[in-house]
C-alpha cells in the first residue's frame, strides 16, 4: 500500500478502518483494473466512497490540466520571439476570412422544391398510410459489419443519443467521469444524501438518472400505471405530428407549394430551449436526487426524464441503478461513454444475478401470432411501395415468426427439438410439455441457421422497421375499431420481445438454455406456451463494461467467497491480478455481547413474523417502543455527528 493520503472532504474525524478504506480505494483506481472492497453495514462505506473516488477524480483531472499547460508552455518557448508577438493587422485577417468562404469545388445546384397538387377525398386515405411506408434499404454485402446501409438520417428526438447537445460535447466532458450505481432508488437516494455532506455536492456537475415511471411528470402517461405501457406512450408522443400546411404560396389554379411544421405531441418536450434551462439550473444547485429533478421539472414545466440525460454528457459524477449502466444497449440509448472513466458498483453480491436477470428474453405464441399477422398485414399494404431490401429482410422476419411458432404447435413433436438436455431422459411427446435446448440445438431443428441475426438486428435497428409496422398495425386495429387494441400488451410490445429473443439467439451457444414450454389454458382450452431464453453466464457480459472503463469498483458489505464472484463475473482474471480489501467493523469484538431478548418491559412477547410484527399489541406500548430502539441497527454517520 502506498504512503497515507488525507481526505479534507470527510465532514467528520474518519475512523481508522475508513481512512484505510478510503486510501484502498484511491490507490486501486490509480492502478486500474477490476477491485472488491468489502466493509460492514453501517461503517460508512457510501462516504468513504465519495470522499475517496471523487478526490482521485478532481486530483487526476488537475494533473492532466498541468501536463496539458506544461506542453503548451514548452511549445511556446521554441516558437522564435517574431512569431509569439506577430499579431496579423485588421485587413490581412479580413483578406484570410474571405478566403476560407471560397471553395475551389462548384457549388451544388439549388434543390427546386417538388410541387404537389391537392390531393383529392380518393387518396386521402393512402396519403395517411405513407407515414409507415419505409424509406429505401439498401443491403450490403455478408462480410460488411453494419450488414446494411439505410438511405434515411438518424432520428435526432429526445430518445436518441446523436442530438446536437450530446454530440459535441468535449473530449473533457466525454471522459474521466465516475459512475456509481446500485440496485433500488431508494440506494441512489441515500447516496445524494450522504454526498450532500460534502463539498462536493456543489464543486461538481452531478446527475442523477432514473426511469420514465420515476422521473416522467405527464400526468396523462404516469396513470398508465404499468412500466411498458409508460415507456411505449412516451415514446409514441415523441413521433412527429405534422400540424397545418404553412406558409403557403400559389403558384396556379390548383397548384400550391407549402411547409409542413413537425412539432412533439408530449406539451413538455416541445420547447428545447426550456431542456438547456433545466441543465443549467440542474448544475447550479447542490447534488439533485430523483425527487428533486421531478420538483425542478414540474416549476419549469419541462420533462426531467430527458432534462437529466441531457445533463449526463457534462456530468463529473452519474449516479443511476444498475439496469441502465450493465446493459450496452440502455448506455448507448443514454449516450453514455465508459471510456477513462470509473465505475462503481454499490451492493455488488447482486450484481451477477441481477445481470443475468436482465439478458433473459421470453417471447409467448400470442405475442409470435400478432407479429406474423401485423408483418403479413404490413406487406399487403406497402408491398408494392417497398425497395428489394426491405421486402428481403420482412420476408426473414415472417420466415422466423414462422419457424419459432412450430415447436410451441401440439403437432409438433418436441422429442425432435429436445436435443442437448443435461438429463438423459427426454420428454415424451405430448399436447403439453417443456423441453431444454442449446442456441445451436434450435437454430439447426428449426432450419433457420442460415439467417444472419447479425445483419436482421442492424435491420431492425436502423429502418425503424418496428414502429412502423406495430403503428399500422394498430392504426388499422382502431379503425376496424378491434377491441385488442385496447389491450395492454400492445403491438409494439410483441415486437420489443421478438427482437430481445433474436440478440439472444446471438449469444455463445453455452452462454444460456433455450426452454420451450407448452401450456393448455383450462379456461379457453386454447393453445399456449413460450420460448424463453435463459442466461446461465455473465461474464461476457460484464467484460464490456470492464474493456471499456478504466476501473471497475465492486463495493458492499458482504462480497465473500471472492473466487465464487470471480468465476460467475471475470473469470479470465487471475485471481492475483484481482485487488482486493476488506475490513472489520468499527465497533471491536470484544464491546459486543449478544443478547436474546423475547420479552419488553411491559412483559410483551416480542413477534416479529411477518403476520404479527404490525399488530397493535407490539407497537403500542410506548416502554417497548423505547427498549427496542436500543437494538436497532445504528448509523455511524449519525454516531459521528454528534461527537
Amino acid at each position: 500500500m502506498t504512503e497515507k493520503r488525507e481526505f479534507p472532504a470527510f465532514p467528520y474525524k474518519p475512523y481508522s478502518i475508513q481512512i484505510d478504506f478510503m486510501n484502498a480505494l484511491y490507490h486501486f483506481l490509480d492502478k486500474g483494473g477490476v477491485s472488491m472492497l468489502e466493509s460492514p453495514t453501517g461503517t460508512g462505506k457510501s462516504l468513504s466512497i465519495i470522499c475517496s473516488a471523487l478526490q482521485w477524480l478532481i486530483d487526476r483531472k488537475e494533473k492532466r490540466n498541468s501536463e496539458s499547460h506544461e506542453v503548451d508552455g514548452n511549445d511556446d518557448e521554441d516558437e522564435p520571439d517574431w512569431m509569439r508577438t506577430f499579431t496579423p493587422n485588421e485587413e490581412d485577417r479580413a483578406s484570410d476570412d474571405n478566403k476560407s468562404i471560397k471553395s475551389p469545388f462548384p457549388l451544388r445546384k439549388e434543390r427546386v422544391p417538388q410541387v404537389f397538387s391537392n390531393p383529392t377525398e380518393g387518396d386521402e386515405a393512402d396519403l395517411n398510410d405513407q407515414e409507415f411506408l419505409l424509406e429505401e434499404y439498401e443491403s450490403q454485402d455478408e462480410s460488411s459489419p453494419g450488414g446494411g446501409n439505410s438511405k434515411r438520417k438518424p432520428a435526432r428526438g429526445f430518445d436518441s443519443s446523436s442530438s446536437e447537445d450530446e454530440n459535441h460535447c468535449s473530449d473533457d466532458e466525454q471522459g474521466f467521469k465516475v459512475f456509481f450505481c446500485s440496485r433500488t432508488h431508494s440506494q441512489l437516494s441515500q447516496f445524494v444524501k450522504e454526498l450532500r455532506k460534502t463539498v462536493f455536492a456543489s464543486k461538481l456537475n452531478v446527475v442523477c438518472l432514473g426511469s420514465r415511471k420515476n422521473l416522467c411528470i405527464n400526468e396523462d402517461v404516469l396513470k398508465l400505471g404499468n412500466v411498458t405501457r409508460i415507456n411505449e406512450r412516451c415514446l409514441d408522443l415523441q413521433k412527429k405530428k405534422k400540424s397545418q400546411v404553412s406558409k403557403k404560396k400559389n403558384l396556379g389554379a390548383n397548384v400550391r407549394l407549402g411547409r409542413t411544421k413537425a412539432s412533439c405531441r408530449c406539451p413538455l418536450l416541445r420547447k428545447h430551449k426550456l431542456q438547456r434551462e433545466f441543465k443549467a439550473e440542474s448544475f447550479q444547485q447542490e447534488a439533485m436526487d430523483i425527487e428533486d429533478l421531478v420538483q425542478l421539472g414540474r416549476q419549469m414545466r419541462t420533462c426531467p426524464y430527458y432534462g437529466s440525460r441531457r445533463m449526463a454528457p457534462a456530468a463529473d459524477l452519474v449516479i443511476l441503478p444498475y439496469q441502465s449502466l450493465l446493459s450496452k444497449s440502455s448506455r448507448e440509448s443514454l449516450g453514455l461513454s465508459l471510456k477513462n472513466s470509473v465505475v462503481i458498483i454499490d451492493e455488488a453480491h447482486n450484481l451477477a444475478d441481477t445481470l443475468l436477470s436482465m439478458h433473459d428474453a421470453k417471447i409467448t405464441v400470442s405475442q409470435l401470432e400478432d407479429i406474423h399477422c401485423s408483418i403479413e398485414s404490413y406487406l399487403g399494404r406497402f408491398q408494392n411501395l417497398l425497395g428489394a431490401g426491405n421486402r428481403r429482410y420482412i420476408q426473414i422476419m415472417l420466415i422466423l415468426t414462422r419457424a419459432l411458432l412450430k415447436p410451441l404447435a401440439s403437432d409438433w413433436n418436441l422429442n425432435s427439438v429436445n436435443v442437448g438436455l443435461d438429463t438423459g431422459n427426454p420428454l415424451k411427446s405430448k399436447p403439453c410439455g417443456a423441453c431444454s435446448m442449446a442456441i445451436n440445438d434450435i437454430l439447426f431443428s428449426l432450419n433457420i441457421d442460415n439467417i444472419n441475426l447479425v445483419k436482421l438486428l442492424a435491420y431492425i435497428k436502423e429502418s425503424n422497421i418496428i414502429h412502423k409496422v406495430s403503428g399500422y398495425g394498430e392504426r388499422v386495429a382502431m379503425l376496424q375499431k378491434d377491441p385488442v387494441a385496447h389491450e395492454e400488451m400492445s403491438k409494439l410490445t410483441s415486437f420489443r420481445a421478438f427482437s430481445d429473443m433474436l440478440v439472444a439467439l446471438t449469444n455463445n451457444n453455452g452462454d444460456g438454455r433455450i426452454i420451450i414450454s407448452r401450456t393448455s389454458s383450462s379456461a379457453s382450452g386454447q393453445q399456449g406456451g413460450y420460448i424463453k431464453y435463459v442466461m446461465l453466464t455473465g461474464a461476457k457480459l460484464f467484460s464490456e463494461v470492464v474493456d471499456e472503463a478504466h476501473a471497475v469498483i465492486l463495493a458492499g458489505g458482504t462480497l465473500q467467497p471472492i473466487e465464487e464472484t470471480r468465476e460467475r463475473l471475470f473469470p479470465w482474471l487471475p485471481l492475483d491480478q484481482l485487488q482486493f480489501f476488506s475490513c472489520s467493523h468499527i465497533v471491536p469484538s470484544e464491546s459486543i455481547m449478544p443478547i436474546a431478548v423475547s420479552h419488553g418491559p411491559s412483559g410483551q412477547s416480542f413477534d416479529f413474523s411477518h403476520s404479527s410484527r404490525g399488530s397493535t399489541g407490539m407497537v403500542s406500548n410506548p416502554n417497548d417502543a423505547r427498549f427496542l430502539t436500543c437494538f436497532f441497527p445504528f448509523n455511524i454517520n449519525e454516531i459521528q455527528k454528534e461527537y
